[in-house]
């Protein structure tokens, strides 16, 4: 890592500690401003004791831990797959409009039904298990994907496309040449806007579904009364979340930083 990668990193690394600064400032206003009672409204040093200091603190941990990696797992795998189908339909989309035209409306009717609607039908299909809830993901990650990168695609300039084609290239070729390379900076924006998106899919598949995970965790927890469990669930997953963002979207500057550097 040369010295001008790892200035822009830590500047990132930077802005997210002031992130969750004001996060952790917006918590505890909020509670204090609606007069949330203790017993319900966590504050951040009840978690941190929770987790950290209280007796039983390690178990806390090793359950936290276990669930967050099954809803990792379970994000994980749909975000991948999401995002791989969005990209090479997209392409197909762009080579065949009359594809698109069959698919589209399909796609759209299905992602206009609410997910808590949708779940139950979806593991009446595939059942309670890995491939329900990796459907469930895809469906919120695939649609807004499938859009920026098919705008990625077509953003090319006719004098760019004509060129290729003036001097003996074909439709692929305008597409392997100049389409592609066009749609980079969509498709990156694609995968780090599908990072909150396919944890919050995650989580509601857990929690109608499979009981597993942190979604399936804070809804035992919310049942039970466990507020300190429920709320350590919930801070777990958004600072996972927002970390991944955070190393998402650095990869996304570094890559078209690099790309700018090419050109």
């Amino acid at each position: 890592m040369n010295r001008g990668t790892g200035a822009f990193v830590a500047r990132r690394v930077g802005t997210l500690a002031l992130a969750v600064l004001v996060a952790l400032g917006v918590w505890v206003a909020v509670l204090a401003v609606f007069d949330v009672s203790p017993l319900i409204g966590k504050r951040p040093w009840d978690v941190f004791a929770y987790v950290v200091t209280d007796e039983g603190a390690a178990e806390h941990r090793a359950a936290i831990a276990a669930d967050l990696a099954v809803t990792v797992k379970d994000a994980g795998i749909g975000y991948l797959v999401g995002l791989a189908a969005a990209f090479v339909l997209a392409v197909l989309f762009a080579v065949s409009p009359v594809l698109e035209r069959i698919v589209m409306p399909t796609a759209m009717v299905l992602r206009s039904i609410p997910l808590v609607v949708l779940t139950p039908l979806i593991t009446l299909i595939f059942g309670i298990g890995q491939t329900g809830v990796t459907a469930i993901v895809i469906i919120v990650v695939f649609l807004p994907a499938l859009a920026n990168i098919l705008y990625g695609l077509r953003s090319v300039s006719g004098e760019h496309r004509d060129l290729v084609l003036a001097y003996g290239g074909s439709a692929w070729t305008v597409l392997r040449k100049v389409a592609l390379p066009a749609a980079v900076p969509s498709t990156l924006a694609s995968a780090r806007i599908a990072v909150p998106s396919a944890v919050t899919g995650a989580m509601i598949a857990e929690w109608l579904s499979t009981g597993q995970g942190l979604g399936g965790a804070i809804s035992r927890a919310a049942g039970s009364f466990g507020y300190d469990a429920m709320w350590a669930s919930a801070i777990t997953v958004a600072a996972v979340t927002m970390l991944a963002y955070a190393v998402v979207s650095i990869a996304d500057s570094l890559v078209q930083e690099r790309m700018g550097q090419l050109t």
